[in-house]
Order: structure tokens, then C-alpha cells, then sequence
């Protein structure tokens, strides 16, 4: 289990008693669930496909479809995220909180370069002027460094080509550093190896703790996989059919979990392993 880097570990963000129903629907995707992130924390949300993980993701910078209804709060920085306008939204998402998800090449537009998508994505979330010829000089510099950052060295190949061009570790290196482009306080990790390869999804995995380390990101990691659980994240939120079973330090979840549901998918997971 990694250490937490910043000592007092406050409240960053806070969802309390979130319940999520889609449009035609009458089953809750999640049903009263509430846990704190810590600033500095890495978070894993653990559980089974169809537990509610995605949902979450998506709850927590209000993408949801029209439609849906949604119960209880999400309180970031003393705001309600379910309450804000779109003009709010805007300007947390992909600023203040950004997200990477599990399929990169379903990230990018597949008729556009990925160079195009740093810039138009650092353009809208910063207050660089499009039409200053030194901002551009500036954003290109600024991309070059975060491809670096992220392992990705030949930058103008990559910045050149169109998504189906590039591997899938490539394209979720590109997506991290996309995501980390505009300085965001929490990157949402929704299962972003999960189309990797082993010896890949090391390397993403890596990555994440590098960036944490060097830049003190707060970052909610959800996943299936109990491995990477245990290598990455500080304290776990275990999810089922929904609901919250528990919520622990990583290495308690698996030493002494207490909900029989945890048990088992704990136990499932040995197996599949063994």
C-alpha cells in the first residue's frame, strides 16, 4: 500500500448519500452511497462488473444522461457538482477535475490528430488566447513536456498521427497527459488498464504513482481488480449491486475484510490468480 504524501489528508471531496437512477429505469445503479476523498489520497473504487463503479465516474462531474434522476450530493471544494449550471460544469470538468477512461481509443475523435486535441482541450481550459502566436508557442511547449512526462519521447510523431495510428499504450499515455494538461486537483482513473496488456498496464500503473509522487495529485482509481488495488491505492471503497459494503485501507481489505460480499469477491479473485 502506498503512503499518503500529504500529512493532514482534509476532506477534498465528499459524496454523501448519492443515488442513481436511470431514465426508464426503476432499479437504483447506486443506492445511497456516501464516502470522502482525502486531497493527496489515491482512492481505489472496487466491485463486480455492474456494481456502479462507471456511474460514479460519471456522477462525480455530472455526465449522466438527460434524464436521470439523481439523490444526495457531491460536494466538491463546499459545492454541490449535481447543482451546478453547465457554466459551472465547464469549468470543472477536465480543469479542476479530469478523468481518464478504460477505452483510450474511445477517448480521442478518430478524425482528428491527437495534437488537435491537446491544443483545443488546453485552449478551453485555460486562459491562452487561440489567436496569440505566442500562447501557441507556448502550448506547444507545454505539450511537448507533458508527452515526456507520460514516457512518450517521439512528441511530433504522435502529436502528427490520428488515433488508429498509435498502440493502445500509447494512446492511454497520450490520454493521461491530456487529462493532466490543465493542472486538475482530483484525475478519476476509471478502469484505465483494463484493455492493456500485463506488462503495459505495469507501466500505466507506474506512471500514475510517478505523477502522484511528483505532482500530489488526489486521485480516485476504479477498477475490478483486486491486484492493482493493493499496489496502488491508500484506502478502498468496496462496491455491490450499488451499495457501499465497506470502506478500509487497502491492505485491511484484504487481511480482515468484514462484509461477506468483499470475502467472496476477495476469494474469487485468489482463485483466479492461483
Amino acid at each position: 500500500m502506498q503512503q499518503p504524501l500529504i500529512g493532514s489528508m482534509e476532506s477534498f471531496l465528499n459524496v454523501n448519500k448519492l443515488s442513481v437512477t436511470y431514465p426508464g429505469k426503476s432499479r437504483k445503479v447506486l443506492n445511497s452511497v456516501s464516502f470522502t476523498l482525502r486531497k493527496g489520497e489515491i482512492l481505489g473504487i472496487v466491485g463486480e462488473s455492474g456494481s456502479g463503479k462507471t456511474t460514479l465516474a460519471s456522477s462525480i462531474i455530472n455526465i449522466l444522461p438527460p434524464g436521470t434522476k439523481k439523490e444526495g450530493e457531491i460536494i466538491y471544494r463546499g459545492r454541490d457538482v449535481l447543482k451546478m449550471n453547465e457554466k459551472e460544469l465547464r469549468n470543472i470538468r477536465g480543469g479542476e477535475i479530469s478523468i481518464v477512461f478504460q477505452d483510450p481509443a474511445a477517448s480521442f475523435n478518430p478524425v482528428l490528430t491527437v495534437g488537435y486535441h491537446f491544443y483545443e482541450f488546453m485552449r478551453k481550459g485555460s486562459a491562452m488566447s487561440k489567436n496569440s502566436s505566442s500562447n501557441k508557442r507556448d502550448r506547444s511547449a507545454i505539450v511537448d513536456g507533458l508527452l515526456k512526462r507520460v514516457g512518450i519521447y517521439d512528441t511530433k510523431r504522435v502529436l502528427g498521427s490520428y488515433p488508429h495510428q498509435l498502440s493502445g499504450g500509447q494512446l492511454q499515455r497520450a490520454m493521461i497527459a491530456l487529462a493532466i494538461s490543465n493542472n486538475p486537483d482530483i484525475l478519476i482513473a476509471d478502469e484505465p488498464t483494463s484493455s492493456l496488456d500485463v506488462t503495459v498496464e505495469s507501466q500505466i500503473i507506474n506512471l500514475l504513482l510517478g505523477l502522484r509522487k511528483e505532482l500530489g495529485f488526489t486521485i480516485l482509481f476504479i477498477t475490478h481488480n483486486l491486484g492493482l488495488i493493493k499496489v496502488l491505492c491508500d484506502r478502498v471503497v468496496f462496491l455491490h449491486k450499488g451499495k457501499v459494503e465497506e470502506i478500509t485501507d487497502a491492505e485491511t481489505l484484504f487481511l480482515s475484510a468484514r462484509s461477506g460480499q468483499t470475502k467472496s469477491f476477495i476469494n474469487d479473485y485468489l482463485r483466479l490468480i492461483s
